[in-house]
């Protein structure tokens, strides 16, 4: 008798297999086997749907001492480390300013000008990041150091000014310096030169600085600029909220991308809470949430992405009025690093960190929506071998709270940075880093599918 030919399987049911594949490296895997396979996995319609059933893994983080992969036994490390040459590079964005430019900017110290004083290389304008959401990193032109709106007597007429400083000039910064800024200097809103990218498909886009009749409207001192990648919508290519903190009013300059439109927006706001730079923000259903890094606050600041609206959640009720009378032995004041995350079933929650007796916990609590008392969900005892930890400046992403253990709580060391998993309380180590004392608080928590299942570019600029 003769042999039958082996059954095709249809391509439908390929695709229903491959998207049950549990990790993008098992698709790479099968992407490999035959070309057939893999015509059908760079389709679009497949890599669409996906990246919708498929959390996108995290490869480590970003802050501006570079691009940290996750680390074996870290289940994305094979991956991380095969991409993170792509994620620590962008010099494939083109430059705002030449290096020869470095002295006219607002980032050079007047003092090292004078005593002509040439910086490292390292200390040259470059782009660095700033957020990161949805495999795409907004950047900010600035040096290795971040960036300070600080405020100067000007020579002219004895007000104050606004001057961008590094974070190395405000320790060696010669008082008599500032005689040699003048007007021209002054820092606003247009100041500050911003892009959008996606490192491991090279593709990036140049926002336009915001208008001077915009930066200028507000006519008083710039305290604090933070920009946000936001969350976008279904029409929207990506959205950045630039967050400007004045004496008496806040100014949120929104920059839109849509496939017809690319602009700046502006609102104003009466001032009413500190903002920006010195306060912790984290990002859930398309709304940030704002806590103060270092003390307790009675109540989280929610802005609206959608709405553009700010609102307020009343902290101190239930559970939190114990939490926030409880002493902090760790460091002797009632400090809460807290992380706003993605809640269950329409709930908001929070993972607060407290340190007592040499050991350090999680207090993970809940608001659900028929309730206006916060609710304790659980203690999670973090590993005892650090003296000191820090949740990150943005605290949470696609459902883990993100947090680092120091040795002996010295900065400029090497930390051990973790991830909790909030839906099992899983705790896993994804990599070490040297701290930088500066940017301790802004580590980025970076998620990316590799290129396969990545939108091909249109050009080099199309995100």
């Amino acid at each position: 008798m003769a042999s039958q030919a082996p059954a095709t399987i249809p391509e439908d049911l390929l695709v229903e297999i491959f998207l049950r594949l549990p990790t993008p490296a098992a698709l790479a895997r099968a992407a490999a086997a035959c070309t057939s396979f893999r015509r059908l996995i760079k389709g679009c319609a497949f890599r669409r749907r996906f990246r919708s059933l498929h959390q996108p893994p995290l490869l480590g983080f970003m802050d501006a001492g570079g691009f940290h992969p996750a680390e074996a036994p870290h289940p994305s490390a094979p991956l991380a480390a095969a991409l993170a040459p792509c994620a620590e590079d962008f010099s494939f964005v083109p430059p705002v300013v030449s290096s020869a430019s470095y002295f006219s900017s607002a980032t050079c110290s007047a003092h090292n000008f004078l005593a002509g004083i040439v910086p490292d290389d390292d200390e040259l304008p470059r782009w660095r990041p700033r957020d990161a959401r949805d495999g795409r990193v907004l950047l900010d032109w600035v040096s290795l150091n971040p960036r300070f709106v600080q405020m100067w007597g000007s020579p002219e007429d004895g007000s104050d000014v606004s001057v961008l400083m590094d974070s190395n000039e405000l320790a060696d910064h010669d008082p008599g310096a500032h005689a040699t800024w003048n007007k021209r200097e002054r820092c606003n809103a247009a100041d500050f030169h911003l892009a959008v990218c996606d490192p491991l498909s090279r593709r990036y886009k140049l926002l336009p600085t915001i208008p001077e009749d915009f930066a200028a409207r507000p006519e008083e001192r710039l305290f604090e600029f933070v920009p946000m990648l936001a969350p976008t919508a279904e029409d929207e290519s990506f959205k950045v909220i630039c967050m400007a903190t004045y004496q008496t009013k806040l100014v949120l300059f929104v920059f839109i991308s849509t496939p017809t439109t690319r602009e700046w927006r502006m609102s104003t706001f009466p001032i009413f809470a500190p903002l920006g730079a010195s306060s912790s923000f984290d990002c859930v259903r398309g709304c940030f949430y704002w806590t103060d890094p270092w003390e307790w606050i009675d109540f989280l600041i929610v802005l609206d992405t959608g709405s553009m609206r700010f609102s307020y959640v009343d902290l101190l009720t239930g559970y939190h009025v114990q939490l926030r009378n409880l002493a902090d032995q760790s460091t002797g004041r009632r400090r809460r690093l807290s992380a706003v995350v993605v809640g269950r079933e329409g709930s908001i929650e929070m993972f607060s960190l407290v340190g007592q007796e040499g050991s350090f916990t999680l207090h993970h609590t809940s608001l659900q929506n028929d309730s206006q008392e916060w609710k304790l969900e659980k203690i999670i005892p973090l590993p005892g071998q650090y003296k000191d930890y820090s949740i990150s400046k943005v605290g949470a992403a696609e459902g883990f709270v993100f947090f680092r253990g120091a040795p002996e709580g010295i900065h400029n060391e090497k930390v051990d940075c973790y991830s909790l998993e909030v839906k099992t309380y899983q705790i896993t180590k994804v990599c070490s880093k040297m701290e930088i004392f500066f940017n301790r608080k802004h580590a980025l928590p970076y998620f990316s599918f590799p290129p396969l299942l990545l939108e091909q570019p249109i050009d080099h600029q199309g995100i």
